[in-house]
């Protein structure tokens, strides 16, 4: 399957920015009824994060955490794309992203036992779309997301399978936001199914349950749809330098709470 580098552009296409880690401008319709900008997405994103890592490090009980944190990587995943269909330096870009996941993943281990960190999840993700504009067989591109999806799960990216496969989509149905919400919605029943069964199989409910709390991901789909396509303040290395420290923050915060007789 063979994907446009650029989609057509309505009569009504103001040229702006809307990466979230490095592209230049985006090419979206302005509509006065879209208030969003990319900078303004990104605190959404970044306040989400911070609640959702909260919840996993301080409040695991408190599910709601979880729950809102959600918000965060549909967000991310849909700037990320913007990003790479504006950037005049993709090379650049892919480089930026693998210096921070390098940067952040000694942070990334103190405070969690296993894994790799959000920056190699965009990575791998950035990488695929642009492997997938390259490829002209729809089962090699199947078997492309297949495998990098497996890759994902056996080293346990912070998203596993699904932070790759969530840029895929926002690539895929860029600028048919109905055929977003669909695709968006489908793999993450899907998902969902797919971890019940594997909880079933296990005994253990922690697939299930994450995954179920995955579907939260649909909730930050009404604030995407209300982006204006314009950059916002120019805070480009925002959330390269807040992961890393809010994980800090948290990590070192943990401590004092446990003292002041807060429950984990």
């Amino acid at each position: 399957m063979r994907m446009a580098r650029r989609l057509a552009k309505p009569a009504n296409v103001k040229k702006l920015d809307g990466a979230l880690l490095g592209g230049n401008t985006a090419c979206l319709p302005v509509k006065t009824s879209l208030r969003f900008d990319a900078f303004t997405l990104k605190l959404i994103a970044i306040t989400a994060m911070a609640v959702d890592h909260i919840g996993a490090l301080i409040y695991p009980e408190a599910l709601w955490l979880r729950v809102v944190g959600r918000f965060a990587m549909p967000i991310i995943a849909f700037l990320l794309v913007e990003g790479y269909h504006q950037t005049r330096h993709l090379g650049r870009y892919l480089l930026r992203l693998l210096v921070f996941a390098v940067l952040a993943q000694p942070v990334y281990r103190l405070v969690f036992p296993h894994g790799l960190n959000v920056f190699f999840d965009l990575l791998a993700g950035l990488c695929v779309i642009w492997a997938a504009e390259r490829i002209h067989s729809r089962w090699l591109l199947a078997g492309l997301l297949l495998a990098v999806g497996a890759a994902g799960f056996y080293v346990t990216l912070d998203w596993w399978h699904l932070g790759v496969w969530m840029i895929f989509v926002f690539h895929a149905t860029r600028g048919r936001f109905g055929w977003t919400v669909g695709a968006l919605g489908g793999l993450l029943l899907a998902n969902a199914g797919l971890f019940a069964v594997v909880s079933a199989r296990t005994g253990d409910p922690g697939y299930q349950l994450i995954n179920f709390i995955n579907l939260g991901c649909m909730l930050a789909l009404p604030l995407l749809s209300r982006y204006n396509g314009q950059r916002g303040r120019d805070c480009r290395y925002l959330f390269y330098t807040f992961y890393p420290g809010h994980l800090l923050l948290i990590y070192g915060i943990r401590p004092l709470l446990e003292c002041l007789g807060f429950g984990f």
